[in-house]
């Protein structure tokens, strides 16, 4: 548990927890093994502070401040011995959604988005269009219902004491909003879960479990309150209606389950190859209110879904050509803002230092999705390695600068950083080390020379993004290695041959 953390009502920091924690250990296991047994949780760890942080816009605006929430440091402790077993229980029962890749170990932002694009590359490839609505909904942390995330619980497998665990643990909370100096008076929280707790993430997962079910054409991809939800097909009309359908079941889902979707904020994006021509162009999904669904109005005034040329989702940049042209300017807009901070920088501090800043805020943006949008064409990705060597110059001395001047290539492998184009494959092989899901060996009856060297098959594709497919990717690349770096079966040692061998290969 971090130590940075701020103290809670109670005034308790964790790093005072650590100090004596020989201590106090057996007392908060105590604690704890009583709270479960009697389905209690103390009163006095209820209680927590919320501090407004200014996101953007009007200073005046109260909606323009996100609450964040400082609970006390035993109640974590707390929450986390029981999540941690909660969490093995619905993972080792396969009880949590497979298309949920939010808050479980194993899986990230990272799993999802390379199904997702996989996904989407695939249908293009079988010259499909998608219709992909990315909803939004309204706090859905604050406003869930007590009784019937309770419920969801119990369809879990969370029943008996444990469920009424969480309900003593949910009821009767309270909080106090800290400006400055200054403390509110203590208000009654009546729906939601705790902000900043261990459990909220897992109780909230529980409420949703079942949402992907009511998905009867759409595929689904969540990650906790952010869902997608797409469609592919050759006939507009056929697509449309079947996207609606699962549009309205979503919206009964939401009424039903007390979630309120922010029909706003929520987009279509419709995916398709800029070569292929819509026999009809024209897709239009309506947001139904609960309302108009029990009144069966014949006119009906509900609005529809926004059609968007470009979506964030998760962090990315997706246009409707599946280009990742918008995504590369994105994260260029982010390196230049960077690059001048650099600047700055370069002459106040080592380049020790330097080079760990690049590593932990260059690198880190460069590399978030890397594995998807550097599937692009090779133009694009040029513009981030040129990026990357104006950073790279900054962190070198004067005496290296002059040795590379010839050829800036070199600095990659002076600094032991690959640049974005062998990145995004070293993370494609890494990812997909010790998994054969797309590697298939030659056969032959002949005993050819790819047979013999035990070469993986390459799948033949209909257009480029056939090529992006993971099925063709990765043979391919594995293909290219030599056979001591395939055979490794050590992830880490296979971390580091790989990547001298990329960094050898792109300065050859």
């Amino acid at each position: 548990m971090s130590v940075r953390k701020s103290a809670g009502s109670d005034l308790i920091r964790m790093c005072d927890l650590k100090c004596i924690i020989d201590k106090i250990s057996p007392i908060i296991a105590k604690l704890t093994n009583l709270c479960v047994i009697h389905s209690k949780f103390p009163e006095r760890l209820k209680e927590a502070i919320l501090r407004p942080i200014f996101k953007k816009g009007d200073h005046k605006l109260t909606t323009n401040y996100r609450p964040i929430a400082i609970l006390s440091s035993i109640e974590k402790v707390i929450e986390k011995c029981i999540v941690n077993q909660l969490g093995s229980f619905l993972s080792n029962n396969n009880i949590l959604d497979p298309n949920q890749h939010g808050f479980q170990r194993g899986r990230s932002t990272g799993t999802l988005l390379t199904n997702f694009t996989d996904n989407i590359n695939t249908h293009l490839n079988n010259k499909q269009f998608i219709v992909a609505i990315f909803f939004d909904f309204k706090k859905a942390f604050d406003t869930l219902e007590h009784e019937m995330l309770l419920r969801a619980m119990g369809e879990c497998g969370v029943r008996g004491p444990m469920n009424e665990w969480f309900r003593d643990y949910l009821t009767s909370r309270s909080y106090r909003v800290r400006v400055a100096d200054s403390l509110s008076e203590p208000r009654a929280v009546r729906c939601g879960v705790p902000q900043g707790s261990a459990a909220g993430p897992v109780c909230y997962l529980m409420l949703v479990n079942s949402l992907c079910r009511v998905l009867r054409h759409c595929s689904a991809y969540m990650f906790a309150d952010d869902l997608c939800a797409f469609l592919a097909g050759r006939d507009m009309a056929e697509v449309q209606r079947l996207v609606q359908e699962d549009v309205d079941n979503v919206i009964k889902w939401s009424h039903d389950n007390g979630i309120i979707i922010n029909a706003d904020k929520t987009k279509m994006l419709v995916i398709h190859s800029p070569y292929a021509l819509l026999s009809n162009n024209t897709c239009n999904i309506i947001t139904h209110s609960y309302e108009c669904f029990h009144r069966m109005q014949n006119h009906c005034t509900c609005g529809s879904i926004e059609r968007v040329e470009q979506v964030t989702y998760l962090g990315m940049q997706i246009d409707e050509n599946f280009g990742w042209i918008k995504h590369v300017d994105y994260v260029m807009n982010k390196l230049r803002i960077l690059l001048s901070k650099f600047y700055q920088l370069s002459f106040k501090v080592p380049r020790s230092i330097l080079k760990c800043l690049y590593l932990a805020l260059v690198d880190s943006i460069i590399g978030y999705s890397l594995h998807c949008y550097g599937l692009t064409f090779k133009t694009h990705i040029e513009k981030i390695e040129k990026m990357q060597i104006k950073f790279l110059k900054l962190i070198i001395d004067k005496k290296t600068k002059a040795k590379c001047n010839h050829d800036y290539r070199i600095l990659f492998e002076t600094c032991n950083i690959l640049p974005a184009s062998l990145k995004h494959k070293y993370l494609l092989l890494v990812n997909s080390h010790g998994s054969e899901e797309h590697k298939i060996p030659i056969q032959h009856t002949c005993g050819t020379r790819g047979a013999v060297q035990g070469r993986y098959q390459i799948p033949y594709t209909n257009n480029y993004f056939g090529g992006r497919m993971l099925c063709k990717q990765i043979p391919k690349l594995y293909n290219e290695l030599p056979v001591s770096i395939k055979n490794e079966k050590k992830l880490s040692s296979f971390k580091t041959l790989l990547k001298k061998h990329l960094l050898k290969t792109y300065y050859d």
